[in-house]
């Protein structure tokens, strides 16, 4: 045979290889290729908020602070190249958890679908409201909760990656006041949740954890949270937090993938993995509208072909979901023992209200109350609904975990023309039970407004006081509320100048809600304020009306 001949065989087979190897890719392990959707079909997907960076252009969604669903999202390229293939388009809306189950529960028809890092809270929580006939996929992508921590850090406390490392070693660490790190908030964020879950499971000498063995793992589970510096409502906004100022902070605990991004943008951040095991992120893609059955069983199979399981694992810095396809370069491929999580609802809800009444640090919260002349008695009666619900009257699945707790705190201002102090309670019981914090919800509902808006005044008057009685232990912040622009009082430039010399170096956060007129005003001096507010550590939220307010002060309780 002459060397043409053999060329042709050649090219022949590497045809076929090719073909095989593409087709293989776009099959799942039991066979099933994905096929297109005779017609167009779209999923409205309750996602979230980390996933945006597969599901969004530019990876951000460019979530509104008020109801952390995306204003704007470009679809990325994984959604166009999905819809393209098969017919079927994500739409997705961001939102928390524990606030997807309410919706879900609520309005079973919002959505036709769920992605978030585990879906158990979700599935426990409808099952305990008659819905358990959830249909969900093998897992989409994988990533382990660990702790990042400092090279130094870890340095010194022996820590490196041929030296097993324990939830006991590091709870001691935490205990002895070594170890200081971040965490986000269990009652929002699935990673908080999972490391909640994680460490009181490592310390249960018989898992999973059950009711009854909370009281038993509390006083280790205690001694870990100890060491509990600060937390955030979303694990990207915790790396933002450690990012800003890692010298502030010993560890963080989040995702693997999460710490991957965050070890790139700060010098020296070891991984470390709990030797007795973490829990695990899978990203299941989970249908909630059994009639999108088809379009939802199309969408799986796509985003678990081994094409797309790779493309996943690149653009995200997780492991693929189908353990036969090799992690992109630089994802870890190492053994990371599982842990069975709780799989009973009272069991984790039991875990959660133990973690915000005996584990986290007491809060003291100064809370600063437009009440201008624009504030009506429309905005007024939202206001005073707002604290209520923070009382214990939200008995929704994601408020009944945001509620005043025993030992916390309260300070409450009153600002137009002149502040002034409406009162101020510790909670000494249970607040739905509490007289004296049900008395100043009351004076709350009573205000009406009159008078201009002198905010900067307000906040030097809370700073002052914090400085004057400054708590020890405590996790300290200001929340000011206003409905408009500042016309009166002291300057920004005035109060950045005292800030500076005076109120910097307290660490205490302030977080401005903005409503009304204020919510949607690009005047400078709302700019000002909300920049003011970002120096000090702290975020400005918007509220499209008043009725979010109650949501606004609850989503707040998720970064004190």
């Amino acid at each position: 045979m002459d060397s043409k001949g053999w060329t042709t065989i050649v090219a022949t087979c590497l045809s076929v290889v090719l073909l095989a190897w593409f087709l293989a890719d776009r099959v799942l392990p039991g066979g099933d290729a994905p096929e297109r959707l005779s017609d167009p079909v779209t999923l409205k997907i309750a996602v979230g908020s980390e996933l945006d960076d597969v599901l969004c252009a530019g990876g951000t969604s460019k979530a509104e602070e008020s109801t952390a669903t995306p204003v704007s999202c470009e679809p990325s390229e994984l959604v166009d190249e999905l819809q393209a293939e098969t017919n079927v388009r994500l739409e997705p809306t961001f939102i928390g958890t524990l606030e997807a189950a309410d919706a879900i529960v609520a309005d079973p028809e919002r959505f036709d679908a769920a992605w978030f890092a585990s879906d158990d809270y979700l599935r426990l929580a409808l099952a305990a409201k008659g819905t358990d006939d959830l249909t969900s996929s093998a897992p989409i992508m994988r990533s382990p909760v660990a702790l990042g921590v400092r090279h130094d850090v870890a340095t010194r406390l022996g820590w490196s990656e041929e030296t097993p490392v324990s939830w006991k070693e590091i709870a001691r660490s935490a205990g002895d006041g070594e170890l200081g790190f971040l965490m986000t908030s269990p009652a929002s964020s699935n990673s908080g949740l999972s490391t909640l879950a994680g460490v009181a499971t490592a310390f249960d000498t018989e898992p999973p954890l059950q009711s009854e063995d909370v009281g038993q793992v509390q006083a280790d589970v205690r001694q870990l949270f100890s060491g509990q510096l600060g937390r955030a409502a979303s694990s990207g906004w915790l790396s933002d937090k450690f990012r800003e100022n890692p010298t502030a902070y010993d560890a963080i605990f989040n995702y693997e993938s999460e710490l991957l991004t965050l070890s790139e943008q700060v010098d020296d951040l070891d991984i470390v993995y709990p030797s007795d095991g973490a829990a695990e992120a899978t990203y299941p893609l989970t249908l909630i509208d059994a009639e999108k059955q088809q379009a939802y069983e199309t969408a799986v199979a796509w985003l678990r072909t081994a094409e797309v399981q790779r493309e996943l694992s690149e653009t995200s810095g997780r492991r693929p979901g189908r353990t036969s396809v090799t992690a992109s370069p630089g994802v870890p491929d190492n053994d990371v023992k599982t842990l069975p999580l709780p799989d009973d609802l009272g069991t984790i809800d039991e875990l959660i209200f133990t973690y915000f009444d005996e584990f986290s640090p007491k809060t003291r919260t100064t809370y600063l109350l437009d009440t201008s002349a624009s504030m009506d008695a429309i905005k007024m009666n939202q206001l005073r609904r707002a604290f209520e619900g923070l009382a214990g009257d939200d008995a929704s699945i994601s408020g009944q975990f945001k509620r005043f707790r025993k030992g916390e705190r309260l300070a409450v201002y009153t600002y137009a023309d002149r502040v002034k102090r409406l009162g101020s309670v510790v909670v000494e019981d249970q607040p739905d039970t509490d007289d004296a914090l049900r008395g100043l919800i009351d004076r709350v509902g009573d205000l009406a407004g009159d008078g201009a808006t002198a905010y900067y005044d307000a906040i030097d008057a809370a700073y002052a006081d914090i400085k004057a009685a400054p708590e020890e232990g405590a996790t300290t912040s200001i929340v000011l509320m206003t409905d408009g622009e500042q016309n009166g009082g002291q300057s920004h430039a005035q109060l950045s100048k005292k800030y500076e010399s005076a109120y910097r170096d307290l660490g205490v956060p302030l977080y401005v809600v903005r409503v009304g007129d204020a919510a949607t005003s690009d005047d400078q001096s709302i700019e000002q304020l909300v920049s003011f507010a970002e120096h000090t550590g702290g975020r400005e939220v918007v509220a499209k009306d008043a009725a979010d307010l109650r949501k606004i002060f609850q989503e707040i309780r998720d970064y004190q």
